[in-house]
């Protein structure tokens, strides 16, 4: 009664650990998912206004900025005083009169960085540069206002006599180069140039230029306008044309001149002295109304008197006559009114447009998303976009200042830059690109996941496509044909899924790879060798004497087989040179590329296929066996007594009824493929590519988590995206692994009866 009692006991105890055991399992995985999917969200989330602050000034700005930690604005208007605003309160920190305007009014203004050129109505130019010094006292921060004006200049070469106003200007500089591009109210085009030319004594001489391009705009675009292509079907006008918008490229190599028609007009000014028109594109329908290039000025974006903005991009185009061509890469959500404003961020490819409605809206270049929406009560005059992109400022005609602080992290994710096309910098079509860093403060993220599942998969396919065959015939062999004495291959076989993949990847890419790459020939007629060799090996075999094989017990034929194969590997390595220089041509690679246009990398697929492949094999070969090993001894025995031989009850029955435990030993086997992170990391190139190719390599999931988690900043774009990386592989090992269960147990079903 006592041991009754005692067995009941342990048996309650062990389904109630059984119970629980499986439940915290089952809680852990979920625990688990939540936590990826949590740190996963953030990237589903659009940008936010936190707060929001109006100030009132003197009267309509025309420009405005503010410091880096957006406790400070300036605020210039056209009569040239300038105020520096708390954003806190309102209150006027400091006032300054900018010297040498006089009467004069500032008509226009370009702002790059903290530098500010502004055009006058009577003609002059004065450079400003307006920033914020920091300092700490107490533990406290203090930031203080700099400014600095140049001397003014006056555009007009005949001096004084002739005044004229500056309707639009744009201007960049260097240590050797200044170029500003100047429009005036009478409707020239002046192209001023400052270049300093350096003796080989190292002597400085500066070279001042002022040219009229007016004429040759005109000219140049009677002589080009047959060849260009367009990118609409509406036609380019000749003849008089309106200045609306200038912009112009940090590297002072290109101007754009926007005009009333809808066109943009790209004029070479490398060469200073002879600036050449390039090309007439038409970008919209209505006035070009604002221009301004993006954070690395490659990315132009236009807005037009629609409410229409689009980026814009050269992009190589053998038609045309320079080579290059401006074309349309990102249009985004219009506005209703006219665009007034753009100002770019100085962090990353977002950036801010404005309309005379006063809507303003926050933008994303690489992702096209248009953010946010936040409005002023009348037409914006200034605009500007805080240096940590965390605040939009913003000025109207009714003189008010807003502030909008933000917050925006992941402004550079949707569905379609992680899973879609995109047309990048510097690409010249749409395409998946993964790239999560660069080596300048302008570099645009590209982080499409889809290179990284084609890698996972062409990693997964090729391991399995060796591991599977090997695994599943090996293991058949081993429990059907193998003699018991022999059986310890199968614990050797086991002790493979013990070897470390770190071990594995360093020898697939130190030793295998290069092997490979040495032999590559031999692997070609390897193959047909060693069919060659079993071959020869089963001819002698029949041919040997019944009394020279009975000494040997059935199942050691294996032994017999080794020579035969290990005879055929050695002659295919030393026939390699010989086939090579007779259907290579001496060179594999060469031919390679040249007959079937395929790169060969040293750490390639094929390697990764090799070493994976070894990696899984035991998984696949250890449950097969076992599965086979277990088949009822009664169906296999009744298929001899029926006359069936060894190889047909193999077939037909043994495969079919272990075929559940083979399948699931197949999803085994592809979720340790999956998952893999050190033997593809060390065996390939871990080059983000999308290509079939056997001989490039590629960039799994797994290994990219392991390579760039080190770089992603805590909280940022790429260590979520990474995250959500994990979570692809984890939810499809998980939903491998559940159809997989119902195809094994549909299989049971079906295969039980037997």
């Amino acid at each position: 009664m006592k041991s009754l009692k005692s067995r009941k006991l342990t048996d309650k105890t062990a389904r109630w650990m059984i119970t629980c055991s499986g439940v915290a399992t089952i809680f852990v995985i979920l625990a688990l998912f939540v936590f990826i999917f949590m740190e996963v969200l953030p990237l589903l989330k659009g940008a936010k206004v936190v707060k929001e602050n109006t100030f009132a000034i003197r009267k309509a700005a025309v420009c405005i900025g503010a410091d880096e930690h957006l406790e400070i604005a300036y605020v210039v208007y056209n009569n040239g005083k300038t105020e520096f605003v708390s954003l806190r309160d309102g209150s006027i920190i400091r006032k300054h009169d900018l010297p040498g305007i006089g009467n004069a009014h500032i008509t226009s203004v370009d702002k790059y960085k903290d530098h500010h050129v502004m055009g006058m109505d009577d003609g002059r130019i004065l450079t400003v540069s307006i920033g914020f010094t920091q300092s700490f006292e107490n533990g406290k921060r203090i930031i203080s206002p700099v400014i600095s004006s140049r001397k003014a200049i006056h555009t007009n070469e005949e001096g004084d006599s002739l005044p004229f106003a500056v309707k639009h200007i744009v201007s960049r500089e260097d240590e050797e180069t200044s170029v500003t591009a100047v429009h005036t109210d009478d409707g020239r085009l002046l192209l001023l140039s400052s270049i300093i030319e350096t003796s080989l004594f190292g002597e400085g001489e500066k070279r001042d230029l002022c040219q009229d391009i007016t004429r040759l705009i005109k000219k140049s675009l009677r002589r080009i306008t047959p060849f260009i292509h367009n990118q609409t079907e509406q036609p380019l006008r000749e003849g008089t044309i309106a200045i609306t918008a200038l912009a112009l490229d940090i590297f002072m190599d290109n101007l754009y001149v926007g005009t009333d028609s809808g066109e943009v007009i790209c004029i070479d000014i490398r060469e200073k002295e002879e600036p050449v028109v390039l090309e007439r594109v038409k970008v919209s329908g209505s006035v070009v109304s604002a221009m301004r290039f993006l954070l690395g000025d490659i990315s132009l974006v236009i807005g037009d008197s629609e409410g229409k903005v689009s980026s814009w991009m050269k992009v190589r185009d053998a038609l045309s006559l320079s080579g290059w061509s401006l074309k349309k890469i990102h249009t985004f959500q219009s506005h209703n009114a006219p665009v007034v404003a753009i100002a770019g961020s100085v962090r990353d490819k977002g950036f801010v447009t404005a309309d005379s409605n006063g809507l303003v809206l926050l933008r994303h270049a690489t992702s096209e998303q248009t953010l946010l929406n936040v409005k002023t009560s009348s037409p914006v005059t200034a605009l500007a976009f805080s240096q940590k992109a965390n605040g939009i400022l913003a000025a109207d005609a009714s003189g008010a200042l807003y502030l909008w602080n933000i917050s925006n992290p992941h402004p550079e994710t949707t569905l379609k830059t992680l899973f879609g096309k995109v047309w990048y910098e510097g690409y010249e079509k749409p395409e998946y690109i993964w790239q999560s860093t660069g080596g300048t403060d302008d570099f645009e993220p590209k982080f499409s996941l889809i290179p990284l599942i084609f890698g996972t998969i062409k990693g997964t396919v090729y391991a399995l496509l060796i591991a599977v065959p090997i695994g599943i015939f090996g293991a058949l062999y081993t429990s059907q044909f193998l003699h018991r004495s022999l059986k310890v291959i199968k614990p050797v076989i086991e002790l493979m899924a013990a070897l470390p993949s770190v071990i594995l990847g360093f020898l697939a890419g130190l030793w295998l790879a290069p092997l490979i790459e040495k032999i590559f020939p031999a692997l070609v007629i390897m193959p047909f060798f060693i069919v060659l060799s079993i071959s020869a090996a089963m001819i002698i075999w029949k041919v040997t004497p019944l009394f020279c094989k009975s000494k040997y017990k059935h199942g050691v034929e294996l032994v017999f087989l080794i020579p035969f194969i290990i005879s055929a590997i050695f002659g295919s390595i030393c026939l390699s040179g010989v086939f090579e220089s007779f259907a290579f041509g001496g060179d594999y690679r060469q031919w390679l590329l040249h007959v079937l246009g395929l790169h060969y990398d040293q750490r390639n697929a094929v390697v990764v296929g090799f070493a994976m492949g070894f990696a899984v094999i035991p998984l696949v070969f250890t449950i097969s066996e076992d599965a086979m090993s277990n088949v009822p001894g009664s169906l296999i025995f009744a298929s001899l007594a029926l006359g069936a031989t060894p190889w047909q009850t193999a077939m037909k029955i043994v495969l079919p009824t272990a075929s559940p435990a083979i399948f699931s030993a197949v999803m085994i086997g592809f979720g340790r493929a999956v998952g893999e992170t050190m033997i593809v990391l060390m065996a390939t190139g871990n080059t983000p590519v999308m290509d079939w190719n056997l001989f490039s390599g590629f960039r799994a999931l797994a290994a990219n988590i392991a390579v760039e988690i080190p770089e992603a900043p805590f909280g940022g774009t790429l260590y979520r995206v990474l995250f959500l990386a994990s979570l692809l592989l984890f939810v499809t090992t998980f939903i491998v692994n559940t159809l997989a269960e119902v195809v094994r147990q549909k299989m049971k079903k079906k295969y039980s009866k037997l």
